[in-house]
């Protein structure tokens, strides 16, 4: 049984990001804000920076030629993670996944869409899984939507911002089987989300931290307790189990590249 129950985690792993149901979207921070060509009166820019990237080194009082504009129509990123390390509070045995690649879109004023995950090397107790059509020991998952939101410190000078990912269309995360066992998953997950937070930059930083099999963050400042955590199922031909699903903790850090952005909180 510690086999079965070690394998449901391995497609926890390939959430790396980035790259997280959503909250329903709104105007309020954190919102993305990028570098644009700002706007003439009178054949004069009023834009607030001098610099393409908008930096803080750049602002000026006016007559900037560049000026950060809020939302995207559409902008594209990926993401790159080593090692995860996957657990669950019903056993002491662990899985890795020795890396994971991921891509997707940015859009809106917060929002991230069409998030597909590919772990690679993912093992539990050595028998390798994958995806229906991948390569042995490669998972990849269904397209994951998600939405960024504040962890903690909102209204500060310095919060703790998130993104909250789970499956955009499917009822399922991802489907795989390892050996003759199938498993699903399914449910909402948070990332601490650094490196452009309050700060244009083309590189972000997502971090999933677990403790026991538990994970760390579980809701957004301000909102309850998810009802529906992030779980898996497995099925060794009698029907998945546990019913329910049973809660998983991840830990992992992806690094993601970017067209160059402000994540304003």
């Amino acid at each position: 049984m510690k086999h079965v129950w070690s394998i449901g985690l391995a497609v926890l792993g390939t959430l790396a990001v980035a790259g997280i149901a959503a909250a329903s979207a709104s105007a309020e921070l954190p919102e993305y804000m990028m570098c644009g060509k700002a706007a003439k009166v009178d054949k004069e820019f009023v834009g607030h920076y001098s610099s393409v990237l908008c930096t803080e080194e750049s602002k000026v009082t006016t007559g900037g030629e560049y000026e950060l504009e809020k939302g995207f129509k559409k902008a594209t990123f990926t993401a790159k993670s080593a090692r995860s390390i996957l657990a669950t509070p019903e056993i002491a045995e662990r899985i890795e996944c020795k890396s994971t690649s991921t891509s997707g879109e940015l859009s809106g004023t917060k929002q991230v869409k069409d998030v597909v995950i590919t772990a690679s090397g993912c093992e539990a107790s050595g028998a390798r899984c994958n995806s229906a059509g991948a390569k042995s020991g490669h998972i990849v998952t269904n397209a994951l939507k998600g939405e960024f939101g504040y962890i903690a410190g909102k209204g500060t000078k310095t919060p703790t911002v998130g993104l909250l990912l789970s499956q955009e269309s499917t009822a399922y995360a991802s489907e795989f089987t390892c050996e003759a066992i199938a498993v699903r998953t399914s449910g909402p997950i948070i990332s601490e989300v650094t490196g452009d937070v309050n700060a244009v930059s083309a590189e972000a930083t997502y971090t999933f931290r677990q403790s026991g099999g538990e994970q760390q963050f579980t809701s957004f400042e301000g909102g309850g307790m998810f009802e529906d955590e992030w779980h898996w199922e497995f099925n060794i031909g009698k029907g998945f189990e546990p019913e329910g699903g049973n809660p998983s903790g991840l830990e992992l850090t992806a690094v993601s590249s970017q067209e160059p952005f402000e994540l304003k909180a």
